[in-house]
This record gives structure tokens, C-alpha cells and sequence, in this order.
């Protein structure tokens, strides 16, 4: 029943679906919103960012208890042991009833409070009833924790690209659905009535799938014993600081620039971020798939062999987080203003400030990602909680400052002050154990090469004058921008032996596919 294919094709499967689903779930997005801004408004976008955000806060109350879960679960499938999976998917769907229940009533709890979190009311477009897109909302992230739970099991048995490939269908279809009822009816609510309604309907029929695949599994209705469900909610005691710390961070810029700032600037942000966003989820799926393979690894591996394979992913993350790092910076500004027009670009302050906190939360994917493998989350309690609250503190205080710029100058702060130098000295210590100073000097090399790169890049573009007026030359600059970037790159660490392991894997893998051709 369970996934006995090896963790490389497993990870690279993972891996390429991921990536290549996820292109195109971007590509879908842009489209849709190009459609949407030309007929509809930015205010829709800042009530949709607002709400969703407001939403994503609410999700903290599964305590983080998926990951202590998913953490157990790598163990049994690795020895074949469905009758233990299916105890453990029996507890995480009676969990999951209890929290829908509770994202419900507290969602209701915020319905008097609606409006205080956007800063002028008046920028409501006048169809738009907060309370009704607000419950609509609220109604399809309660459903959510009905069907999709059974998705887990995918994810623990190395098989994300299943996931990755019906999920992309369903968001295509949304998509195509949402365009035909919005140039319909040219009504937000409807287009979001549509959106709700396909997509509960396609995770139920999605967890039905699920549940057939792995009929044994499902069909388990003894749960687990009253110890292991001890051991996992003391492990929820560490996921829950996660949880909460996680949820700030990544859920409260849109609530804090719509309550300090404005809706319509929030809907400026909105364009901004769903590329960044798009680009952050390609490298979580690039990187992040390798989480269910790392936690059977840590069964089975050697303490070298553990190591050896973080440095070479260590390599490769950083490479490509400095990359699209200089790529955004130099990019973004001009692909808003062909996109969606001048009236609606960010300053560079703001560009500059996104760009940074994009490196340091993609920077540390494969250290997460070894961290979650290794359930060394439960070493890890208070520190999210740290980051949360001065994340919070230093936005506050910054975006009545400086404006929409703060918001992520609290966030870089943050990160900076905890989990940068917190994730790797929990690995080093307690996993690898050996010294942290070849992480730090990797770290560092590509932090301050990226600086390098962007500040060159903008000045000799001023210097140019270099003007951007449409797709076409655009992509010039894009290609130009990447291709450099990449061969000195290249130069700087040809020697490197994780560069030499990737020339060698890449040409082995070329000379494979030309011998079966």
C-alpha cells in the first residue's frame, strides 16, 4: 500500500511536479487577476487580502498538532505498518472535527469587529457587505479542516506530487469558473459564492479519493492509546508556539497595512505579494518536499549521510533564494508597471524591503524543513513566540513611520533576532553535532553577494537609463539579469565540491536520457 519508491525519486518527483504545478497555478492567478483588476477594482483585492489574512490567524487553533502527527506517522509507513497509520488518521480526523468547530465560533466572535481593521470604511466598495463575503469566507476555511486532513497521508508517504497535480487542476478550474461568472455578472460576491462552492466540492471529492487509495488505513476506527495521545499533545506544546509564532509572521501584514495604512494600498501590496508569494511557494515546493523523505531519513540514515545531503541542499538553497532575490529586485517594479500600470507601483524602499525578508525566510527552507523531519520543533518552544511579538511591536511602530515599508522591516528584525541563528545551531548541535561555522560562513557569502548583485545591477540600469515599456524587452532584461547571475556564480564556486556534485548529477542524468534516446 505504501510508497517504496527510493527517497531521490521520491524527492524529485515531489519536487518537479511541484514546481511545475505550481508555474502554472501562477500563471492561472496572473490571469485571473488581470481580469479581475480590468473588471472590477484594488479595493476587492484589499477586502480579499484583509479577510484572508484574518482567516489565515485563525488557523493557529489546530495548535500546530498536524505536525506532531505527521512526525509519527513516517515511522509506521517506513515499516509497512497500516494498522498503526490508521490509528493515528483515526485520532487526526476526531482532532480536526474539534477544530472546525472552534475556527467556526471564533470566526463568529470577530463578525462586530470588521470594520476596525480597515483604516477609512469609505474605500468599501458600495456592493460589497462586509459581514456576507466575511462569513463566505470563514465558511470555506471551516470545510477545509473536514476534507483535507486525509491529504496528509500523501505528504508523510512521500507522494506530494499526486497532491501537487489534482490540486493545480482544481485551482484551473476554479480559476476558469471564477472568469466566467465575474465577466457574467461583474459581481464580487458572486465570484466568490463560486469559488467557495468548487472548491469545498473538490476537496470532498479529492479526500473520497484519498480515503479509497488507502481503503485499510480508513477503514481503522480504534484510536490510538491514551499515552500516545499524551506524548503527542505534550509535542502540540512545542507546534502550538510554532503554530502561533508561524501564523504572525505570515498572516498580519495585509491586517496591519488595511488598519494603518488603507484598503486600496492593500490591494497594491496584494499584486506584490502574490508574486513574491508564487515564487516563495515554487522554493518551499522545490525544497520543502524533501520534509517527509528527511523524516524517514532520520530512521534510516547515518549521521554522516544526514549531514552530507544537508550541505548539498544547503548549497542549492541558497543558490536559488540569491538568485531570485536579485531577479525580484531588478524585476518587479517594471513587470507591475506593463502588468497592471504605473498608478499602482510600491517604492523602492518598500521593493528593497520585500526582497530582503523574501531571502531570510527562503534562506532557511532545507534547515525547516530538516527540523521538522527531525522533530526538533519540541527544543524550539518559546522562541516563535519571541519573534511573533516583535514582529509585531517593530511593524506597528515602523508602518507610522515610514509606511508600507515598516510592516516588513518588523519582520526582517524579527527574523533576524531568533530563528536566523536559532534553526541551524538546533541542527548542528543536537542533529549533526559538529560546529556551526562552515554554516555561517555559507550564510553569509550569499547574503552579502546578493547585496552585491542588486546594487550593481540598479546602478548600472539608472546609469543606462534603461527603459522598460513592454513584456518583450522585459523578458530581455529578465534573461540578461538571470544568465549573468548564473555564470558568476558559477565561477565563484566551480570548485566547490556541492557544486561539483550537481555538475556531475546533471550530466550523469543527461547522459542517461541521450543513451535511452
Amino acid at each position: 500500500m505504501f510508497n517504496r519508491d527510493s527517497r531521490t525519486n521520491n524527492a524529485a518527483k515531489a519536487s518537479f511536479w511541484g514546481i511545475t504545478c505550481n508555474i502554472a497555478n501562477t500563471l492561472f492567478g496572473f490571469g485571473y487577476r488581470t481580469i479581475f483588476l480590468y473588471v472590477l477594482s484594488a479595493n476587492y483585492l484589499g477586502i480579499n487580502g484583509l479577510f484572508t489574512n484574518i482567516l489565515q490567524i485563525l488557523s493557529f487553533a489546530d495548535l500546530g498538532i498536524s505536525n506532531a502527527i505527521v512526525f509519527r506517522l513516517y515511522k509506521p509507513i517506513s515499516q509497512n505498518d497500516t494498522y498503526k497509520v490508521g490509528q493515528l488518521m483515526y485520532f487526526f480526523k476526531s482532532v480536526y472535527r474539534c477544530i472546525a468547530l472552534i475556527v467556526f465560533f471564533v470566526g463568529l466572535a470577530f463578525l462586530p469587529f470588521l470594520s476596525f481593521f480597515i483604516k477609512d470604511t469609505g474605500e468599501i466598495p458600495s456592493d460589497v457587505n462586509l459581514i456576507i463575503v466575511y462569513v463566505l469566507f470563514l465558511f470555506q476555511t471551516v470545510s477545509s479542516y473536514l476534507f483535507v486532513y486525509k491529504q496528509i497521508i500523501l505528504n508523510a508517504d512521500q507522494k506530494q506530487y499526486i497532491s501537487s497535480l489534482i490540486n493545480s487542476a482544481i485551482v484551473l478550474l476554479r480559476y476558469i469558473l471564477q472568469i466566467i461568472v465575474l465577466v457574467i455578472t461583474k459581481k464580487y460576491v458572486f465570484v466568490l459564492s463560486v469559488s467557495i462552492i468548487w472548491t469545498v466540492l473538490s476537496n470532498y471529492i479529492f479526500s473520497r479519493w484519498v480515503q479509497n487509495k488507502y481503503k485499510d488505513v480508513f477503514d481503522v476506527s480504534t484510536n490510538i492509546s491514551a499515552l500516545e495521545k499524551k506524548q503527542i499533545f505534550d509535542d502540540t506544546k512545542a507546534t502550538l508556539c510554532h503554530k502561533i509564532g508561524g501564523t504572525v509572521l505570515t498572516s498580519t501584514d495585509s491586517i496591519v497595512i488595511s488598519k494603518f495604512v488603507g484598503l486600496i494600498s492593500t490591494g497594491f501590496y496584494s499584486n506584490y505579494s502574490l508574486v513574491f508569494s508564487s515564487l516563495t511557494t515554487i522554493l518551499n515546493q522545490l525544497f520543502g518536499s524533501f520534509t517527509s523523505s528527511l523524516g524517514n531519513a532520520h530512521v534510516e540514515q547515518s549521521l554522516e549521510q544526514k549531514y552530507t545531503s544537508y550541505k548539498r541542499l544547503l548549497f542549492a538553497n541558497l543558490w536559488m533564494t540569491s538568485l531570485c532575490t536579485i531577479c525580484l529586485f531588478s524585476l518587479i517594479n517594471d513587470f507591475i508597471s506593463i502588468w497592471v500600470g504605473k498608478k499602482m507601483l510600491l517604492s523602492m524602499l518598500t521593493v528593497s524591503t520585500l526582497s530582503i525578508q523574501f531571502f531570510v525566510e527562503t534562506s532557511r527552507i532545507i534547515s525547516q524543513s530538516y527540523t521538522n523531519g527531525c522533530g526538533l520543533f519540541v527544543k524550539d518552544k518559546i522562541r516563535p513566540l519571541i519573534e511573533a511579538s516583535i514582529n509585531i511591536i517593530v511593524s506597528v511602530i515602523m508602518v507610522k513611520e515610514i509606511g508600507i515599508a515598516g510592516v516588513f522591516i518588523g519582520t526582517i528584525i524579527s527574523h533576524l533576532l531568533t530563528v536566523s541563528w536559532r534553526e541551524p545551531y538546533l541542527l548542528y548541535k543536537y542533529e549533526f553535532k559538529r560546529s556551526i561555522a562552515k554554516y555561517w560562513v555559507c550564510y553569509i557569502k550569499a547574503f552579502i553577494g546578493t547585496v552585491i548583485f542588486c546594487s550593481v545591477y540598479s546602478l548600472v540600469f539608472n546609469l543606462l537609463d534603461f527603459k522598460v515599456t513592454n513584456f518583450v524587452i522585459w523578458l530581455i532584461k529578465a534573461l540578461c539579469i538571470f544568465s549573468l547571475t548564473n555564470i558568476i556564480i558559477v565561477l565563484i564556486y566551480h570548485k566547490d565540491e556541492n557544486y561539483q556534485f550537481y555538475k556531475n548529477l546533471i550530466k550523469n542524468r543527461v547522459l542517461h536520457i541521450m543513451k535511452k534516446a
